[in-house]
């Protein structure tokens, strides 16, 4: 069992990821155009179904990748600024 001190060095650090996850989406959305914002809502709302097409199952994959880069550098950028790395 891991005791409470690490638990909650755990959930801070995660908590500082998620704010570096934040600062990058809020950069993001203040460069996109209103219709890449379009597209992206047109995306989300016709999501529920399963791709449909290769390419469309290939765009999924990407943006699982681009996600879970994203999700890297943000863990990165706060061990370097923790001075763990």
């Amino acid at each position: 069992m891991l005791q409470a001190d690490v638990v909650r060095e755990i959930l801070a650090g995660y908590a500082r990821a998620n704010e570096v996850i934040e600062q990058e989406r809020m950069e993001r959305l203040a460069r996109m155009t209103p219709e890449e914002a379009r597209a992206i809502y047109d995306d989300l709302v016709n999501g529920w179904r399963a791709p449909a097409s290769p390419a469309e199952a290939q765009r999924l994959d990407l943006w699982r990748a681009e996600t879970t880069t994203a999700t890297r550098r943000a863990f990165q950028a706060l061990a370097r600024a923790m001075r763990v790395l």
